[in-house]
């Protein structure tokens, strides 16, 4: 993680935990799904979880199911923080399907162009430069492959990687908004 990055988190983190010093809480549950709201004088978090894709701007691919993990829980999330200093929203799920990787990747990177260029990468993903734009770090030895375009502040990810005869994907979108 470099020095901009553990700089962001450190906020994210300190902001956080003043927005925990809530006023209101609110918990509902829907389904298999959780909406958590927290509202405070320093600004508001909001949660959502379920079977309902999150807001990533992509669609979920065709015939895909949503990923559990061990406990059941929702294979999806959408987070969203706003205070007077920034905004930030965070969507993703995970999904398996039967198809190969490769049509996965195929499907995805023609949906994310409406996004911008499409960077595609078997291994990690570093947002460099000025305007920090992502950069593909490669590594050989990984299954996993990696598509993303936009900026560190507003991109759209989607990772494959395979899972038995099929796949396992991840699909995230993540939209800073630095507030004056």
């Amino acid at each position: 993680m470099n020095v901009f990055h553990e700089q962001r988190f450190t906020l994210f983190l300190a902001l956080g935990s003043l927005l925990l010093t809530a006023c209101d809480v609110e918990v509902k549950e829907q389904g298999n799904g959780k909406n958590v709201d927290v509202r405070t004088a320093f600004g508001d978090i909001s949660v959502r979880t379920g079977e309902d894709g999150p807001e990533t701007g992509l669609p979920v691919y065709p015939g895909a199911q949503p990923l559990r993990d061990e406990d059941e829980e929702p294979a999806g999330a959408d987070v969203k923080i706003g205070t007077s200093f920034f905004g930030l929203h965070v969507a993703g799920a995970k999904f398996e399907s039967s198809d190969a990787p490769q049509a996965i990747v195929d499907f995805y990177k023609d949906k994310m162009s409406a996004y911008g260029t499409v960077i595609q990468c078997k291994g990690d993903v570093d947002f460099e430069g000025e305007s920090k734009q992502p950069v593909c770090k490669e590594e050989s030895t990984s299954s996993e492959i990696q598509l993303v375009t936009g900026t560190e502040d507003s991109h759209r990810l989607v990772t494959v990687k395979p899972r038995g005869g099929g796949s396992e994907f991840a699909v995230v979108s993540i939209q800073f908004d630095e507030r004056s």
